[in-house]
């Protein structure tokens, strides 16, 4: 895989970088309200981690295609303001290091880049992990059964494994509901997404009883 699709952008200045976003949230909620419209801090904090999710999709993909890991940290990944579609999120990276690995990768990968902004965001933006976690899992379940087409690699992302529902990955990609609502209902002019849980009329799960 062409490792060249993480370079998103020409020198473009930065926006700031993942890890200060996510400890100075009111930086993300500036900018979440300005190109958004919502003033919801959570709200703004679970369409950030959808943004990031497919970002770290694409480190999944590389990982189960080639056994490389990149070597940064959040701090290290840049925040790029595009153009088009609402909150036009890129992500560029401060260098290209990238470091061969075995299984173990998957584990450290996401200990490197996801563990730390998860954790902040529910700090910082009272953003439930669970939330977070599972906006990143429809990306790289949608990846692997689509894109790969392989899906044992799945198996090693353990904290995951909730949101396949009892389902090997193919069928929770054919029946994809999501356990959490991501919030997207609280974007002014957006409603429910296709997937959300409150559509079965029954309250969104949160990170108490998942």
């Amino acid at each position: 895989m062409d490792r060249s699709m993480f370079k998103f952008t020409n020198g473009q200045e930065a926006a700031g970088t993942v890890l200060e976003w996510a400890k100075d949230v009111q930086l993300m909620a500036h900018s979440a309200e300005k190109e958004l419209g919502t003033a919801s801090l959570p709200a703004a904090a679970s369409m950030f981690m959808r943004r990031y999710g497919l970002f770290i999709t694409g480190h999944l993909a590389i990982f189960s295609e080639e056994r490389r890991i990149w070597t940064g940290s959040p701090d290290e990944v840049e925040i790029v303001m595009s153009d088009g579609e609402p909150w036009p999120i890129l992500f560029q990276l401060s260098h290209e290091k990238w470091e061969s690995c075995g299984d173990e990768g998957a584990a450290l990968l996401l200990k490197r880049l996801v563990d730390p902004i998860v954790t902040l965001m529910a700090k910082n933006a009272k953003l439930p992990a669970v939330i977070s976690r599972e906006n990143i899992f429809g990306y790289a379940l949608w990846m692997y059964v689509h894109v790969l087409q392989d899906t044992r690699d799945l198996s090693l992302l353990k904290q995951y494994e909730r949101f396949l529902q009892k389902q090997t990955p193919e069928e929770a990609m054919a029946n994809f509901s999501r356990l959490t609502c991501c919030l997207y209902k609280e974007v002014p002019g957006c409603d429910k997404c296709p997937y959300c849980p409150l559509l079965k009329e029954k309250q969104c799960e949160t990170a108490k009883t998942l």
